[in-house]
């Protein structure tokens, strides 16, 4: 990355965007957010005079289209399934229409399942195939996680009662990525030459454990038993589903999500710089809020 270029973020106060837009003011990369409360930002990332931020929604890219000029990279979370596809389309066509050399997508591992056996990776799948054939488009590179280690606070209530539940056996491998890793991955590819990740998309799996060892890392962090009990699916269902208000077809497939590979990503190191954090490392960070 030339001293001239500037990283443009949208989707930059969640738990991934934030750990990109750190990674790059730690960098002294200068960064532009594009949030709905500026004052949000403020909370987050403190003054910092490489940030700059753009108050602004999704829902009118307005001032979108008024800043993007003098930016050459792009971070794009969009986390509103219902225009997915429509809503990034329409953002990587101004941006590279603008100069944007390179886009960096957080989608997500489901990509790689058959068509229609994942409502998330079927709207990712479409997602993506959209924005590689932007005309005259730039770079495009998509970063493709597995199961979000923070999703594991949804099971806080069942935790600080002593158990994690689930539907599978309790020795069945469950694969994982935290999203610092996936921010950190994001802001090394957009501070690294355009050329040398190209229009490649990186499958990111970070952690590979049980629900036994699971359950045995929490009794170690929390410092009190916590065991592993296997529940029906509709307990399983109906749990999420009020944890998470997220609609039928997205809990089902959070909980009908197979196991890709069963081991970490073997190259994940390379566009880290590190090791991946694991189940154990990341809980370390965030057992407050399980105690």
């Amino acid at each position: 990355m030339t001293g001239a270029e500037r990283v443009y973020i949208i989707g930059g106060t969640g738990n991934v965007g934030t750990a990109a837009v750190k990674n790059l003011l730690k960098d002294q990369v200068p960064v532009t957010v594009y949030a709905r409360s500026s004052a949000k930002v403020q909370s987050l990332f403190g003054s910092d005079s490489n940030l700059a931020v753009v108050e602004g929604d999704l829902s009118d890219l307005k001032p979108f289209e008024r800043s993007i000029a003098g930016h050459t990279r792009l971070f794009l979370l969009v986390a509103n399934f219902a225009d997915l596809t429509k809503t990034a389309t329409t953002i990587s066509t101004i941006a590279y229409g603008a100069g944007v050399k390179q886009i960096v997508h957080i989608t997500s591992a489901g990509v790689n399942l058959p068509p229609r056996v994942s409502f998330i990776g079927d709207g990712h799948r479409q997602c993506e195939d959209a924005l590689v054939a932007i005309p005259n488009r730039g770079a495009y590179v998509s970063l493709r996680p597995y199961k979000f280690i923070s999703n594991m606070k949804t099971e806080v209530y069942d935790i600080k009662n002593g158990a994690i539940t689930g539907i599978f056996d309790p020795d069945m491998p469950v694969e994982w990525i935290s999203p610092n890793d996936i921010g950190l991955a994001a802001a090394n590819i957009l501070q690294e030459p355009v050329e040398k990740h190209g229009d490649i998309a990186y499958e990111m799996i970070g952690d590979v454990i049980t629900n036994s060892q699971r359950a045995a890392v929490f009794s170690k962090v929390l410092g009190r038993k916590i065991t592993y009990k296997r529940v029906t699916a509709q307990e399983q269902y109906n749990v999420l589903i009020a944890a998470t208000g997220m609609p039928h077809v997205n809990v089902f497939d959070i909980m009908s999500l197979p196991t890709l590979h069963g081991i970490p990503t073997p190259a994940l190191p390379v566009i880290l710089g590190r090791e991946p954090e694991t189940v154990e490392q990341w809980l370390e960070k965030n057992k407050d809020f399980f105690l």
